[in-house]
């Protein structure tokens, strides 16, 4: 059984933090620096900077579960006109499930709540498994974008949007 839960305490968080970066580290680092992936960990994945985005920054994050074992996360931001998808991660060993499917859904739930009429995402454009699922849920690519960290290690990335 899969169930979505949202993370409301700090050991919720921690379980996110663990999360990335064993799920960062099997998604990225075959494509990307792993140097870039350890910055980007440490920049949007800790403990405080994800507390900070939920009391601060209109984030909320819910913990993907499958038979009550955390398999995987979901974060989104409410912005305006926007919602925007800042990550949806699901463990190799549980992959194939649909449990990433029912996150997607979950999502699209959330903006029509909200009233909101725009889904948008960033998906690193090495990352074709990911790419192939959103184009085929409905995402248009908006954008091609390059980010760089401080050592200078970049990361080419799509924009990407539905609406609802």
């Amino acid at each position: 059984m899969i169930t979505i839960k949202e993370v409301t305490t700090i050991d919720e968080i921690q379980i996110i933090k663990k999360l990335a970066h064993e799920i960062f580290h099997e998604i990225y680092t075959p494509i990307v620096n792993p140097d870039y992936v350890d910055y980007f960990i440490q920049k949007y994945q800790t403990a405080d900077t994800i507390q900070t985005q939920i009391k601060k920054e209109h984030f909320r994050y819910f913990l993907l579960q499958f038979n009550d074992q955390n398999t995987g996360y979901l974060g989104v931001q409410l912005v305006k006109e926007k919602l925007i998808l800042s990550k949806l991660y699901v463990l190799q060993s549980f992959r194939g499930l649909k449990i990433g499917k029912l996150a997607l859904e979950y999502v699209y739930q959330l903006a029509s709540a909200h009233r909101i009429p725009t889904i948008e995402l960033m998906v690193n454009q090495q990352n074709k498994n990911s790419l192939a699922i959103y184009l085929k849920n409905g995402f248009q690519i908006i954008d091609s974008i390059v980010t760089f960290s401080p050592n200078g290690d970049s990361s080419e990335e799509y924009k990407m949007q539905k609406s609802i």
